[in-house]
Order: structure tokens, then C-alpha cells, then sequence
């Protein structure tokens, strides 16, 4: 026999939790939001986080504020934003990194079930070289690569890093053979690109933008299929390799499960601020061009890009050492 009770309390129960869910929603938010920037302070993409959070903070009525929490390669700070509550107070803003880390590290987490809010921006990354280099631009760099495989260098961030991804997919592309100098960050291998220790680098273009106008550093090319408007006389990599792209970009991201209405108000917010012209205009001098992709075209390049690094690190064989 039914036990007719049973199934009223339990109709009752799940009408109950969806009027919270839906209560919760409609007064999302009711107090402070904190962003979790996986990164150390003052870099790029915490610099951007704090403008966007002032933004947000008068657009939603209450306080916005960012916390860095770095390390293990932006796997720590994901974490606590994937394991927090889904109600859209704790989120994350990070880089394309997220999809490339499931294929190289055993996560604490579940790289697929975390909840795409906006895509903010996206831009190539900057290939250049030593000043002390045997070669001045892009063509000169093949053809020397080329007569001389393996003597050119190009240093990274670390094995995984996009700067070390867009090296191997330009040894795939051009068919040279170079040498990877891997650094345990950044700073290390600017130093010495800078000092002709290295020939080559590939980042971001706000991280070398200060060399450039400095003079220590060439530009050699962008990584997307068009030229940067930061950069206008340098050419896209794919004007000599024309199946050559592989793009950067940030976003924002919320737990597992985070209501679509909570999700549908940040978006709202966050695509609100770029709209900006203060905020539009350093993102453009930083090389930075706005996309904010909503949730479900955001989602479709987040779905993507696991798949793509997926193939990609098992063709190549990329292992961390």
C-alpha cells in the first residue's frame, strides 16, 4: 500500500527548499560578496578584480571584497571557492588556467561541475625575445630556429603554464625545435630573458608592456589571429604561422550548484561595471579586449577548453617533472 503521508511530507519538503532556494535568490545579495583571486597580490588579474569589485560593490548595495589566496598553481583558492556554499557569496576570478589543471594535477575538486558566471576578457599572449638574441623579429627567429635546432631557448613559468602551452604549440606550428627552460614562476625568467640567458619568453601582454616601452625586451609577436591594439606594429604570430592561436582570458566562476538566478545577477552586475569607461579603458591599455560572455556561451568555452587541453597535454606528453 502508498503510504500516501509519506509521499505529502516529501512533496511538502522539496516545495519548501525550492521556495528558500527562490526567496534566497530574489534577495541575493543581502551581505558582503568575497572574490577569491588565486593569485598573489598586485599582478594583473588582482588589479582588474579590485577595480571590478568597487564597481560592484555600489552597483549591488553591499561590500565586495577580494582575497588573494595563491599557490599550487591556482589550485588552492579554487578550492575554497568550489567547496564554499552555493549561494553566490564566495566566487572566483581566474584565468584560462582552470581548464588545463584537471590534465596535470589529482584536484580536490570537480574541474566540470563548477559554475561559469562571465567571461570578462580575453588576449593573446606576447612572444619575445632578449635584446642579446640572434635575430630582431619574428621571421628572423624561424629561420635562425630552424638552421639551429634546439640552441634557441624559450623560458616559462613552469611546466603547464600557458606561456610554456603556447611554446610547445609553437614548436608544433613552425616545426623549429627549441629549448624549454622551465622557472618556478615568472620573475625569475624575465630577469634573465632580460640579462640574454634566454632568447625567447611568451606572457601575457601587460607583464612585459613595461619592458617594451623600456626597450629590454623585443616584441617579436601576439598570439592571436589578428594584431593587439596595445601593440599595432607587432605582428600576429599567425602572419607567419597562420594555423597559430591560443588565447588568454579571465572570468568569473561560483560553486557547484549555485542557483541560475544568483548566477544571472552577477553576470548582470559584473558585465554592468565593464561597461565602465575608466575600467574599459585600462583593461584596453593592458591589451585586454572585453568579451563578457554571459553564462551559457561562457559555459560553452569553459566545456571546450577542458577538452581541447585534455587532447593536447596527452598528444604532447605533458608530464609535471
Amino acid at each position: 500500500m502508498i503510504n500516501r503521508t509519506y509521499f505529502s511530507q516529501l512533496a511538502l519538503g522539496i516545495f519548501l527548499a525550492l521556495a528558500m532556494v527562490s526567496l534566497s535568490a530574489s534577495e541575493f545579495p543581502a551581505k558582503p560578496i568575497k572574490i577569491i583571486v588565486p593569485f598573489s597580490p598586485g599582478g594583473g588579474s588582482d588589479v582588474i578584480t579590485r577595480l571590478l569589485a568597487e564597481k560592484m560593490s555600489a552597483d549591488l548595495g553591499v561590500s565586495v571584497l577580494v582575497e588573494n589566496k595563491p599557490g599550487a598553481s591556482s589550485i588552492i583558492g579554487t578550492d575554497v571557492m568550489a567547496k564554499s556554499a552555493p549561494d553566490g557569496y564566495t566566487i572566483l576570478m581566474t584565468n584560462r588556467a582552470i581548464t588545463v589543471n584537471p590534465w596535470l594535477f589529482k584536484l580536490p575538486y570537480d574541474t566540470a561541475k563548477i559554475t561559469p558566471v562571465i567571461q570578462l576578457v580575453s588576449s593573446p599572449l606576447l612572444l619575445v625575445s632578449s635584446t642579446k638574441a640572434p635575430f630582431k623579429n619574428l621571421n628572423e627567429m624561424i629561420a635562425y630556429a630552424k638552421s639551429n635546432p634546439n640552441k634557441v631557448s624559450v623560458g616559462n613559468s613552469g611546466v603547464g603554464q600557458l606561456p610554456h602551452l603556447a611554446a610547445v604549440l609553437f614548436e608544433k606550428s613552425s616545426g623549429v625545435e627549441l629549448t624549454m627552460v622551465n622557472y618556478k614562476g615568472s620573475g625569475s625568467s624575465v630577469t634573465d630573458l632580460i640579462g640574454g640567458q634566454i632568447d625567447l619568453s611568451f606572457g601575457t601582454v601587460p607583464s612585459f608592456m613595461q619592458q617594451i616601452k623600456n626597450k629590454t625586451l623585443i616584441p617579436l609577436g601576439v598570439s592571436s589571429t589578428t594584431r593587439n591594439a596595445a601593440l599595432p606594429t607587432v605582428p600576429s604570430i599567425s602572419e607567419a604561422l597562420p594555423t597559430y592561436e591560443l588565447l588568454s582570458w579571465f572570468g568569473f566562476f561560483a560553486p557547484p550548484n549555485t542557483p541560475k538566478p544568483v548566477v544571472d545577477k552577477l553576470y548582470h552586475s559584473i558585465s554592468r561595471a565593464l561597461t565602465n569607461p575608466e575600467l574599459k579603458a585600462r583593461l584596453n591599455d593592458e591589451g585586454l579586449d572585453i568579451t563578457a560572455l554571459d553564462p551559457e556561451k561562457f559555459k560553452k568555452v569553459f566545456i571546450s577548453d577542458l577538452a581541447f587541453w585534455q587532447k593536447f597535454i596527452k598528444e604532447n606528453n605533458i608530464k609535471l617533472e
